[in-house]
């Protein structure tokens, strides 16, 4: 049965290193006959949360920008795919801000199954742990146990540099493939 899938490209960079993950995801996932949306952050306008609480009685953010659609593509579909690149050992800004503004959407978003990739210079993955720690936290609290699946670009410093790395490619492959 064909799922859908939104992978969220949280990188200030077009064609970097997370995205190159993203879009081997991509692959797989479209040729195993899934529907993929891929939304890259550096094309939306998505601003900072105000922390004003609108949205927890109405259900929509007072705010704007690109973010309802994103919201809605999320609760519409039944993976969603975290892309970021590690920037001082976290997810970006991006990603930071996109999960701030998730509230509206909180209760729909907790029946999906979540994958994460990592893009990072170091060689140490451990060095990726409060990456982790933060989706986890995310995911925590709207009640979903655990991350389907977590790929761990390492190595990949300068853009493009992830091409070298065959085992994160093909992880992130292979968990589109096998949705």
């Amino acid at each position: 049965m064909s799922k859908k899938v939104v992978i969220l490209h949280g990188s200030p960079r077009v064609s970097g290193n997370s995205d190159i993950l993203a879009k081997e995801f991509k692959k797989g996932a479209e040729d195993a006959g899934n529907e993929v949306k891929k939304i890259s952050f550096p094309m939306r306008f998505i601003n900072y949360c105000k922390g004003c609480l609108g949205c927890v009685s109405s259900g929509e953010c007072v705010i704007h920008d690109d973010m309802s659609g994103i919201l809605e593509d999320m609760a519409d579909a039944d993976i969603i795919v975290f892309a970021s690149p590690i920037y001082f050992n976290t997810i970006s800004g991006q990603m930071k801000t996109m999960i701030d503004r998730l509230t509206p959407k909180a209760k729909q978003l907790c029946d999906k199954d979540y994958y994460f990739l990592f893009s990072a210079a170091t060689d140490n993955q451990k060095s990726l742990d409060p990456a982790v720690c933060e989706l986890r936290g995310f995911l925590n609290c709207i009640g979903v146990e655990s991350e389907k699946g977590i790929v761990f670009g390492l190595n990949a410093e300068s853009e493009g540099e992830i091409n070298h790395n065959e085992n994160a490619l093909k992880q992130a492959f292979e968990f589109g493939k096998n949705i």
